[in-house]
């Protein structure tokens, strides 16, 4: 059997990106229908069948989903920054190595798929520390470019399978 993943549709940018996209939509939506309540079309229909105040709940239900999201998300965040956090830590100190040297690999490949991510930054800086991390992860130094990184992140969690 292959390994492949099947294909499917995917989101260019992905989830978090979608997200980030749609955040100012949607809020912009809960505002206007707030503020032009009085106005839309149906609006008699809804306040006689539903109460006066079926728009106002509804968004304030939707903004409370809404936090639920960002809740979650922030949840997910701090485990992916954790789990960075803790691949640096056992590591070693960064003396470089295998991915297996450290007591939790997937944490490491992650960290280091953050850190491939960090090199195409505008920021002068946050490339070149990125850099230095992968470098203290793969024992070694693949220059600047994203590429050969991402090649070897691919070796590595061939190996980690």
């Amino acid at each position: 059997m292959s390994d492949q993943k099947p294909a499917g549709i995917g989101i260019p940018g992905g989830v978090d990106q979608l997200f980030r996209q749609v955040t100012p939509l949607f809020l912009l939506l809960v505002v206007g229908a707030v503020v032009f309540e009085p106005w839309f079309p149906g609006g008699d229909w809804l306040r006689s069948n539903l109460g006066e105040t079926i728009v106002l709940r509804g968004a304030v239900a939707m903004l409370g989903l809404y936090v639920l999201l960002l809740w979650g998300e922030s949840l997910r965040l701090n485990a992916i920054l954790g789990g960075v956090l803790k691949a640096f830590r056992d590591h070693g100190g960064g003396e470089g190595g295998s991915v297996k040297a450290g007591r939790n690999p997937k944490a490491r490949l992650e960290a280091a798929k953050l850190l491939i991510a960090a090199l195409s930054s505008d920021d002068a800086e946050v490339r070149e520390t990125s850099r230095h991390n992968l470098g203290r992860l793969a024992g070694r130094d693949l220059g600047a470019d994203p590429g050969p990184w991402r090649d070897w992140l691919a070796a590595e969690e061939g190996k980690s399978t």
